[in-house]
């Protein structure tokens, strides 16, 4: 299975998808009714299995695959992995703008990383990418379903200051101190390969189409939210 080359929607892929979305659904639902005692312990599971995914990754990238990478990509500074970095610190007490954005930035990026990865074969890259967008996922579900969170429309605009305003600019900086080949967000140059991003301008123009997509993106994902409270009313 492992080391064949990737199919997407094949069998490996679909398998993937399916465990995603039954640990994601069921896992939440059957924590929701438990002791906060309980509740306490899978917090603490769940934020160390993403604490382990973020910590062992550079390590993987730099030295256990055949073509690693450079140290300067495998700092964890792109959006999912801030979402995780988030959901550990939410899920061990932080605030709750934590969630917040790991929910608009999680659900979106790590969906569609899942579903079309940037992945060639199934080997190690795969089992890694999959674990780490798949407990973003998780993490949203659990802290959304089982703790009984949930984000509110002027919710979308604080996440949008925040990361249009305060965390986009750090990130743009840090791409350009470290040099090349650091590209977080890709906000240096647009990704290898054929992408979204290949509809827009040269980076960083190409945010003053992205930045506004983004945002509908946001809405998009709170839409289930919008219906439900206009069927309460």
């Amino acid at each position: 299975m492992f080391g064949t080359p990737f199919e997407i929607f094949g069998t490996v892929h679909l398998m993937t998808i399916i465990a995603v979305i039954a640990v994601s659904v069921l896992l939440p639902k059957f924590y929701k009714s438990k002791s906060d005692s309980q509740k306490s312990s899978m917090n603490k599971i769940i934020a160390g299995v993403i604490a382990l995914h973020v910590i062992i990754s550079p390590y993987k990238d730099l030295y256990l695959l055949a073509n690693p990478y450079d140290w300067r990509e495998t700092i964890p500074l792109h959006m999912c992995d801030l979402s995780e970095i988030f959901l550990i610190w939410f899920l061990l007490g932080g605030p709750k703008i934590l969630y917040l954005c790991a929910f608009f930035w999680g659900l979106g990026g790590a969906s569609m990383a899942i579903l079309t990865p940037d992945i060639t074969h199934h080997d190690l890259d795969y089992i890694f990418f999959m674990i780490g967008h798949g407990m973003i996922i998780v993490g949203i579900m659990y802290a959304t379903v089982a703790l009984g969170n949930r984000p509110y429309a002027k919710d979308i605009l604080i996440v949008s200051a925040i990361t249009a305003f305060i965390l986009l600019p750090i990130v743009y900086a840090i791409n350009i101190l470290l040099g090349e080949p650091a590209n977080f967000w890709y906000l240096v140059a647009k990704p290898d390969g054929a992408s979204l991003m290949d509809m827009f301008p040269e980076p960083p123009y190409h945010l003053l189409y992205t930045t506004p997509l983004a945002i509908a993106v946001f809405y998009l994902i709170y839409l289930p939210y919008f219906i439900k409270d206009k069927a309460v009313k």
